[in-house]
């Protein structure tokens, strides 16, 4: 059994000497290694339950091997059992003696000698250096027992044990909640102690700072975290204060300077990482000087030290050799107190105050001298071609500002195409690194002669007042640095200024040369005068200015020739798109390098050249521009710029066409909104929904001539409203928008900014669905564009003829009522009509003016009657004496206008769809009910022309017919029946209106004074009898044939009489009667008792 528990290990033991003295090594003697590798041994090999005691004197073990883990088992062996004997040999210690041995705690107190962890703010090897430069005990806690190799420690040393302080459970105060620190911390530690937190009462009130190891149990916020904190508060209080400036506009520190402010202990220790990446300190916990010194540093520092180590400022600068510079909107604010206890180190230096425009201007030169630095040797190239084709001291200085102009926008241009570009193959990878590269060197040419060769003339060295000449000029100069500026400040801002020439090498091809000559015959510019624009900044605007837009630009080439002749002359040109504020075309700006060609293509002919003299060849992308004298001027464009130039052309045709009046319409409203907002739910709306000021708005009424018997006529077909942005922005934005009868108009009447009067119109025509909302200037440009709009608006000469109140409007067709029309609450009616001096003299037929407004509660309709002689026929009820029918036929001038916010929302659709659809395309009756007959009156004289002289029921209505051979008389007699006499000037008509009479439902026929009337009289009825009388026979409806038409009759062309037979009517009363007679063209006489001689 001991044979076989033995086996494993002397095998291997065994194989160890056989293999020692095969290759003669030399055996080592046993050693401490040895013996602790037979006690690793013995504790891995042996029960699981073991437990080793260590006393509690102390012992220093000798250093571990390393541990054989490959000869390790999970499970102890049979040999490992407590009943085993081990087969190894233990040399240098006896075996242990475990039994009778027990595990307890100790009391002592454990030494504490520093903060470690996460939230430690100093590693940990430098806290047990500094636990072992400590030869003295601490201020204020004497220990005489402590020795070199152990120190006693006792309870006083550090306060209450652990049981007294369990007695105390009310002052008892967790931590607070941390965030686990993952990071490297680059803040060091202030090594200054101070009794102060031990001091009853003490708390952070009193102490704004306090090093980690004097903190109190219930403050465990680390010095990190106030750090952060404090700088959250500083990073928000300047933003509010920043928060009107640029997003774009970046904050640096200006020069450190050592002024007199008081330091704080945060600020001193606190480390930024600038974009330069300054590199952090070894040992933030550290000075330098200790740092310098490690393992054998000097003392440590005591809260008894008058004068601890400062950081210098040194000790915070990075590789280069820059100060950082803490700015002061990020600096925490701590209240400085007198304690000596509480002194931090030296603060860093502090930054000056800026402004925002000069720290945007600081880091704005920052980006513009490290693009000069990364592009400075690519100067020396300029200066040799300049040399090899015109020198530089040969220009003067309009030339260079003019090519740096030259350079920067077209290098600006191309950079910006390049980083727009996303190339997916190498060759196309290839290319657009070179474009890059060239954007980089024209940009570096427009700086270097900038920069560089300007700055040596007389007229920027000088600080006296410029003449006018020079002054755009140095404007222009001005104004190319300022664009480098920015443009290389945002390139830096995006990682897109160019490589370091030190990383990359120079880019092969690059073309280095500054003049871009022309090629040709140069007499050719010599005979035109193509310099129509005069200033520099004009010919080659760099972006918006005060006085103009800018819209586009492009690099072409152009080709100035003359008719029938083969010389020309071929050069680089730049077109640029502009408009001015006050102006409302773009203009076209064409200029050379050199200033040869230089024109501009406007609208205005009394200026030069306009767009009228451009042909545009698209097949050949060719822009042919007329000059004078039959010269031309070819625009070479490549596909993307010459679409991009027709496009704005075109659009600015579309734009200011919306303005222009078309063929049909007429200019009835024009003024210039207070504003204008477009609320649309598409996702891109083609409009801006903010308010757009001072905009152009115009309403056109439209109309259609046609031709009839009677002559043209002109019928209304709606308005169309057009609408420009002002000038004053920099995309000028249109609204065409067509308001046709068969849509109602939704308005609504709201109050703008200031109390301004606004309109609101809701646009739903099935093409587009939008509201608008237009501010007006007072209330009366309101009122009329709102009156227009709706059809009620009085024009020149026209007036209200009639006005009076209304119970009932509908409208019916062939199958009946439409019912849209039955829920409204009717209030009264308003006829408009042209020259108005009497009902009897107003033109009712063929008026162009003549139309009634009914108004009912959220709305109106407008009527328009402009019929043709013969096509306005009336009816009036036998029964319902206060009810008027008139038939129309199709119509389409008809115009309804609701308020959407009072009325629901199916009503406008059903008005589109019910009520101005079936009146367009069928014949309608119209049906008005008024209060009482005098309104009824009133209507239909105004509409009619006809003045009511009399108006009453007869209670028979005879019709005398002879028979065609025989001396025989049939009479048709008519029971009740609706009698009129109305009058236009001398025309008298009489009117029957029939309820149940089997020959017809109306006749309408003319009196004359030559007519005889007699009267006659019994017990019961009263009658009057027109002798030998001019009709024509009522209508009647010719079998089933559709139709209403028999029941009307028309006043202005009466059917003509062909019937001469006596008629008679009979009334109730003999005051009706005598009435009747009064309205009589002629005296009526007492009929006499003799008969009639008829011939």
């Amino acid at each position: 059994m001991e044979a076989h528990s033995s086996s494993p290990k002397d095998g291997e033991k065994k194989r160890n000497r056989f293999m020692g003295k095969l290759f003669k090594e030399k055996k080592e003697p046993a050693s401490e290694g040895s013996q602790s590798h037979n006690d690793v041994d013995d504790f891995l090999h042996g029960p699981s339950d073991k437990l080793h005691m260590v006393g509690t004197s102390p012992s220093f073990p000798p250093p571990l091997t390393r541990l054989d883990t490959s000869s390790a088992r999970r499970w102890p062996a049979a040999s490992d059992l407590p009943t085993s004997k081990s087969a190894r040999g233990r040399s240098a210690s006896p075996k242990r003696n475990r039994k009778g041995l027990v595990v307890r705690f100790t009391n002592e107190q454990p030494e504490v000698i520093g903060e470690g962890g996460d939230e430690a703010t100093s590693p940990v090897a430098e806290i047990g250096m500094r636990k072992r430069a400590h030869t003295h005990p601490q201020a204020g806690q004497p220990n005489p027992g402590q020795t070199t190799d152990r120190r006693d420690t006792t309870t006083s040393d550090y306060g209450q044990s652990f049981a007294e302080r369990a007695k105390n459970v009310d002052d008892f105060r967790p931590g607070p909640i941390r965030r686990t620190q993952t990071g490297f911390q680059s803040i060091p530690d202030n090594e200054q102690y101070s009794n102060h937190a031990n001091v009853p009462g003490g708390g952070q009130d009193d102490e704004p700072f306090q090093p980690l190891g004097a903190r109190s149990q219930g403050d465990r916020r680390s010095f990190a975290d106030m750090v952060k904190a404090e700088m959250r508060s500083g990073e928000g209080k300047a933003l509010v204060q920043a928060r009107t400036s640029d997003p774009d506009e970046l904050f640096t520190g200006a020069e450190t300077t050592t002024g007199s402010s008081v330091p704080t202990p945060q600020i001193a220790e606190l480390q930024i990482n600038t974009r330069n990446n300054i590199h952090i300190p070894l040992s933030p916990g550290i000075p330098p000087s200790a740092a310098s010194s490690r393992p054998s540093s000097s003392r440590p520092i005591t809260p008894n030290d008058s004068h601890p180590p400062t950081h210098s400022a040194d000790s915070y600068t990075g590789g280069s050799g820059s100060t950082l510079a803490v700015p002061r909107s990020l600096q925490p604010f701590v209240p400085v107190t007198g304690n000596p206890l509480t002194e931090g180190p030296a603060t860093l230096s502090r930054t000056s105050t800026l402004s925002i425009q000069d720290a945007a201007q600081a880091v704005g030169d920052d980006a513009l001298h490290e693009f000069q630095r990364r592009t400075a040797h690519l100067f020396t190239l300029f200066r040799l071609s300049t040399e090899a084709s015109k020198p530089l001291s040969q220009c003067s200085l309009e030339e260079l500002v003019r090519v740096a102009m030259w350079w920067f926008l077209k290098g600006r241009m191309n950079l910006e195409t390049a980083v727009r570009d996303r190339p997916s193959t190498p060759q196309t990878q290839q290319a657009n690194y070179f474009m890059r590269a060239q954007a980089y060197a024209d940009l570096a040419k427009s700086l270097w002669i900038i920069e560089t060769v300007t700055s040596q003339y007389p007229e920027i060295q000088s600080r006296q007042s410029t003449p006018d000449a020079n002054r755009d000029v140095l404007e222009s100069r001005q104004a190319v640095l300022s664009s480098l500026r920015k443009l290389t400040m945002s390139m830096k801002r995006n990682n897109f200024l160019p490589p370091d020439p030190k990383d990359a090498p120079l880019t092969q091809g690059l073309d280095p040369s500054i003049w871009v000559r022309g090629e040709g015959d140069q007499s050719l510019l010599y005979s035109q005068r193509l310099t129509s624009v005069r200033s520099l900044s004009e010919a080659l605007p760099l972006g918006d200015t005060s006085r103009t837009f800018q819209f586009g630009r492009m690099f072409v080439e152009g080709t100035l020739v003359e008719a029938a002749a083969p010389q020309q002359y071929r050069s680089a040109l730049l077109i640029s798109m502009i408009r001015g504020m006050k102006e409302s075309s773009t203009t076209a700006v064409i200029a050379s390098q050199d200033g040869t060609l230089n024109l501009s293509i406007q609208s205005d002919k009394s200026r030069g050249l306009t767009w009228e003299d451009v042909r545009w060849r698209a097949t050949q992308r060719i822009v042919e521009v007329s000059l004078p004298r039959g010269f031309m001027l070819l625009l070479h464009c490549s596909e993307h710029d010459f679409r991009t130039l027709w496009g704005m052309h075109d659009y600015e045709k579309k734009t200011q066409s919306v303005m222009v009046q078309r063929t049909g319409e007429e200019l009835v409203f024009e003024t210039i909104l207070q504003s204008f907002q477009y609320f649309d739910q598409s996702p891109q709306p083609p409009f801006p929904k903010e308010p757009q000021p001072d905009c152009h708005f115009k309403l056109f009424e439209k109309t259609v001539v046609i031709k009839a018997a009677t002559g043209p006529r002109t019928l209304h077909r709606g308005f169309r409203l057009g609408m420009n942005t002002s000038t004053k922005s920099k995309h000028l934005r249109c609204i065409d928008q067509d308001f046709l009868p068969s849509h109602p108009v939704q308005f609504g009447f709201l109050r703008g900014e200031g109390g301004s009067p606004a309109l609101l119109l809701k646009i739903d025509d099935g093409k587009s669905k939008y509201t608008m909302v237009c501010t007006f200037q007072d209330s009366n440009e309101r009122i009329r564009f709102h009156t227009l709009l709706t059809g009620i608006a009085l024009g020149q000469g026209e007036d209200v003829i009639a006005e009076a109140p209304i119970t009932g409007f509908s409208i019916a067709d062939l199958d009946g009522d439409l019912t849209c029309l039955q829920p409204l609450q009717w209030q009264g009616f308003r006829f408009i009509n042209y020259d108005h001096t009497d009902f009897q003299t107003d033109k009712t037929v063929l008026s162009e003016n003549l139309r009634v407004a009914i108004d009912f509660k959220g709305g109106s309709i407008t009527d328009r009657i402009n019929v043709e002689p013969g096509e306005l026929k009336v009816r009036l009820d036998v029964k319902s004496l206060t009810e008027l029918k008139v038939l129309r036929q199709p119509q389409q001038d008809m115009t309804a206008s609701v308020a959407e916010s009072q009325v629901s929302k199916e009503l406008p659709r059903e008005l589109a769809t019910i009520l101005l659809d079936t009146i367009a395309n069928s014949e309608s009756t119209r049906k008005y009910t008024f209060p009482s007959l005098q309104e009824l009156h009133l209507f239909q004289a105004a509409l009619t022309g006809f003045a009511v002289v009399f108006d009453g029921i007869a209670c028979s209505f005879n019709i005398s017919r002879r028979r065609m051979v025989v001396p025989i008389y049939k009479k048709w007699d008519a029971a009740t029946t609706r009698v009129q006499i109305v009058q236009k000037e001398k025309v008298i008509q009489l009117l029957a209106f029939f309820d149940n009479f089997s020959h017809g439902k109306a006749m309408n026929f003319t009196l004359k004074s030559t007519d005889v009337f007699e009267t006659s009289s019994n017990k019961k009825t009263f009658s009057l009898r027109i002798v030998d009388a001019k009709f024509s026979l009522p209508k009647a409806q010719k079998g089933s044939e559709a139709g209403i038409d028999h029941e009307f009759v028309c006043l202005d062309m009466p059917e003509y009489p062909g019937e001469h037979d006596d008629v008679t009517i009979v009334f109730d009363t003999e005051a009706v009667r005598d009435s009747f007679a009064k309205a009589l063209p002629a005296p009526a006489k007492i009929a006499s008792r003799m008969p009639s001689v008829r011939r």
